[in-house]
């Protein structure tokens, strides 16, 4: 992906916490709050992850950026709500990883 002109400064951190918000009642998790997600969104984008510097830098696609954040919400979110591993989860992973990377990244 590398950085382009077309990559936006930032991600849409908006719509990225309305999808994780999604996931979480999807979860069972109704009652985690927009804050949680979005702190756990930021954790992977520009914390101990580093997320956006490696899809700006061409180390991460853009498919590979959204999974990161979606594995890691994902994870966050079994173990916030106590869901089971083995129960399958709710959400439809390829529109869902379309709708993140267009988040991160705007349309293409």
């Amino acid at each position: 992906m590398g950085a382009h002109g077309d990559t936006p400064a930032a991600p849409d951190m908006v719509a990225l916490v309305g999808y994780a918000r999604r996931m979480a009642e999807q979860a069972g998790g109704e009652d985690v709050s927009d804050d949680e997600l979005s702190q756990v969104i930021d954790r992977v984008l520009f914390g101990e992850k580093d997320g956006w510097a490696c899809a700006l830098a061409g180390l991460l696609t853009r498919t590979e950026t959204a999974n990161l954040v979606l594995a890691h919400l994902e994870s966050w979110l079994m173990h916030r709500t106590g869901r089971s591993w083995d129960a399958p989860m709710p959400w439809g992973t390829d529109s869902l990883v379309t709708e993140v990377e267009r988040a991160l990244f705007g349309a293409r």
